[in-house]
């Protein structure tokens, strides 16, 4: 099927790369769940940074830093912590994303063209998760298997992702992403029984996906993304949107429903055990975290210089799952200056002039134990550097 025509190669490998770096294929992964074609193009792709002989100061400057200082305090501080196998795989994905964006900035993919890829990708989350339900109660084996859970009520499967909480996460970036570049092709923002009315299906695909994964983080994101469009004139479709939503999910007795009126005023008293009580799935992205900050300090050598590499597995543990650090990963491992370099650098990628909505995802990313060597992290900073490209469409 042909999204658009184009004559530009590197429009082309940018779409690819987008597509490469949105789905999981189950057939592509490996034991470790790494999609083996994505792990390809990261070897290779130091080879299109060489080639593009550009040199991009603001996007190549902070990772390169941020690269040396993790390789370099392991090495002199932790020479026995050193891990090779993470710092290249680290080093992978930023070859990956440096090379991305120079394809990006040579490119012609425009507002229109990324919009339609967004479409589309949404649709086939949704069609793949309708698929998985269908092989699920026709008692077939589940297209596209991943990671699933089919102990606790109604299915959660995983659709086009790794497992429903990230495609929760992938679905609502696409949206709030598509959302914003109707605005900009209108020229005004778009409000929601507009966009409801003119992108029918789309709409039906992100609810369907959403509801059915049965994924409580999924239930965070949809409502950051409907404050978006809260106003006077719209807070009342809203809130009956949310009312048919919840009663649709209590209908088909998908947990995460419950879970997330339980998860949600936990997570506010910050007391590990009463959010591992509430939700145990969701605690396992959250408390790492938490439990890492009470355990990085800047008074001390450790807080500056870091612990060593993957210092941090094994740092709390729920019931029988060893964590990590969780958003405070780098912190605990690197040191304060790696943390905040990388914080800073996601923060600067995820910006967009009057869409607060876009930090508040990244921000719910990065503190919903989405870290630095996952593909995920990658994706997001992906789709925000493409989405601020074609508003600008300046081609360097």
């Amino acid at each position: 099927m042909n999204f658009f025509r184009t004559e530009n190669r590197n429009t082309v490998i940018v779409v690819f790369l987008a597509v490469l770096l949105s789905v999981y294929p189950a057939f592509l992964m490996n034991s470790a769940k790494q999609n083996m074609l994505l792990l390809g193009v990261m070897a290779i792709s130091p080879i299109a940074i060489l080639l593009s002989q550009k040199i991009l100061i603001k996007y190549d400057l902070p990772l390169i830093v941020m690269y040396v200082l993790m390789l370099s305090f392991p090495l002199v501080f932790y020479p026995a912590s050193v891990r090779w196998s993470t710092l290249i795989y680290t080093g992978m994905f930023i070859s990956l994303f440096l090379a991305y964006v120079r394809i990006l900035h040579s490119s012609e993919l425009t507002a229109e063209q990324f919009k339609k890829i967004l479409k589309w990708l949404i649709c086939l989350y949704a069609i793949t998760l309708l698929v998985q339900l269908t092989c699920f109660f026709l008692g077939l084996p589940i297209f596209n298997r991943i990671n699933v859970d089919l102990t606790h009520g109604f299915p959660r499967l995983n659709a086009l992702g790794p497992e429903p909480a990230w495609t929760a996460r992938i679905l609502s970036l696409f949206m709030l992403l598509y959302c914003c570049l109707s605005d900009h092709l209108k020229g005004y923002k778009v409000g929601f029984l507009e966009i409801v009315k003119e992108e029918k299906w789309v709409c039906i695909s992100y609810v369907f996906v959403i509801i059915a994964c049965g994924s409580t983080t999924g239930l965070i994101f949809a409502c950051v993304l409907l404050c978006r469009f809260i106003n006077v004139k719209s807070i009342l479709y809203v809130a009956i949107l949310l009312f048919v939503v919840f009663s649709l999910g209590n209908i088909m007795e998908i947990n995460s429903f419950n879970r997330v009126t339980k998860f949600l005023p936990a997570l506010f008293t910050l007391n590990e055990d009463m959010i591992i009580e509430a939700d145990g799935s969701g605690a396992s992205r959250i408390v790492p975290t938490i439990a890492t900050l009470k355990q990085v300090s800047l008074t001390t050598l450790d807080g500056w210089i870091g612990h060593g590499v993957d210092a941090d597995m094994g740092i709390y543990k729920i019931g029988s799952i060893k964590t990590n650090g969780g958003a405070f990963s780098l912190w605990y491992n690197y040191g304060f200056i790696v943390q905040i370099i990388y914080l800073t650098y996601i923060i600067w990628i995820c910006w967009v002039r009057n869409e607060w909505t876009l930090i508040a995802m990244a921000i719910l990313y990065i503190f919903g134990g989405v870290t630095l060597n996952l593909q995920l992290l990658w994706f997001l900073l992906g789709m925000c550097c493409t989405y601020k490209y074609v508003i600008s469409n300046k081609i360097l």
